[in-house]
């Protein structure tokens, strides 16, 4: 299974652009913070996640500053690469 649901600030989003088969692609940069539980002790969490949206959801204004809830999966940056980025299917604004 490869399922991520994380919530987080855009804290960088490129312009769209369109693939050579004219789909719309949207990079951006999430910033995430939150408290887990690890072993029974708490930890504090923030990190940086690359992602990725493709398709009509690659069309919804995001900004720079939006707080968003996402879910999608983790895949390869490109058939080249062995970099991850996070793949959003789903975006709501919190």
């Amino acid at each position: 299974m490869n399922c991520l649901e994380i919530s987080g600030e855009v804290s960088h989003v490129d312009l769209v652009r369109y693939t050579p088969a004219g789909i719309p692609a949207l990079n951006l940069t999430l910033k995430h913070s939150s408290e887990q539980i690890e072993a029974n002790l708490k930890r504090t969490i923030n990190c940086e996640l690359s992602a990725k949206i493709m398709g009509n959801n690659a069309l919804i204004p995001v900004k720079i500053g939006d707080r968003i809830k996402t879910k999608g999966f983790i895949g390869n940056k490109s058939a080249k690469s062995n970099q991850l980025i996070f793949h959003i299917n789903f975006i709501e604004y919190l």
